[in-house]
């Protein structure tokens, strides 16, 4: 089931998962709205047969100001987005994943800025901290369940429209910190709520997976810095 603001959007990736040989729905929802999420999961375990993994992904970057410049209005946009969304998602769910003699398995999306301050983030990075914080509390409520609950936690990601949108040369500085001088690729990513969501990662529950190339456990050296934003702008740059 892939659900989104973007109806059009999701019946596309419907589309490529269907043409690819597999089976997919797209479910047009607002992630801030609980009826919506109540809709969505309901469809999903209808069309199913039972609703095994939820993958709350969506997200906003928020105002990217400083503190004492975010509006109240874009705080709790942010907020409604990146917080309140996985957690109505995640509550309609687990009304669904309780029943199952299987249980379930929750799967967050946060970010590298869910563990780290980064400057003119507030909105975006207390919202992402509070992910973590939500999930883990899930996995203790849940626990009787069987349903777990967990975080993966990337820095920036390749391929996405998001980062395409953004010059080079203001993304080298971050890529540098990476051990790679490259930011993560949507595969990598995805592989990592994959493992997390599957059998494979049966006794991990309340765990945060760092998908970040290093950065949170690292301090980089200038030379680091220096080379590895040439590296990642001539990677973009190809000559």
């Amino acid at each position: 089931m892939i659900a989104d603001i973007d109806g059009a959007g999701a019946a596309a990736v419907a589309a490529s998962i269907e043409a690819g040989g597999g089976r997919a729905l797209a479910f047009e929802m607002d992630v801030t709205e609980a009826a919506d999420a109540r809709d969505m999961v309901a469809a999903a375990a209808e069309a199913f047969g039972s609703l095994d993994i939820l993958v709350n992904n969506a997200a906003v970057f928020g105002a990217t100001s400083h503190v004492l410049e975010i509006e109240g209005d874009a705080w709790d946009r942010t907020m409604q987005v990146n917080l309140k969304g996985p957690f109505l998602c995640s509550q309609a769910a687990i009304g669904v994943m309780r029943e199952q003699p299987t249980g379930g398995s929750i799967v967050f999306v946060s970010s590298l800025s869910g563990v780290v301050a980064n400057e003119n983030q507030a909105d975006y990075n207390a919202s992402k901290h509070g992910v973590i914080g939500l999930a883990r509390c899930i996995a203790q409520d849940c626990r009787e369940w069987g349903i777990r609950s967990n975080v993966v936690a990337p820095t920036g990601m390749s391929g996405t429209a998001m980062m395409a949108a953004n010059d080079p040369v203001n993304v080298a500085p971050y890529a540098a910190q990476t051990a790679f001088a490259r930011l993560a690729t949507t595969d990598e990513v995805a592989s990592a709520v994959l493992f997390l969501a599957g059998e494979e990662a049966s006794f991990i529950t309340g765990t945060v997976l760092m998908v970040d190339g290093g950065v949170h456990a690292m301090q980089p050296s200038a030379r680091q810095l220096s080379e590895g934003a040439e590296r990642f702008i001539s990677s973009q740059n190809p000559t």
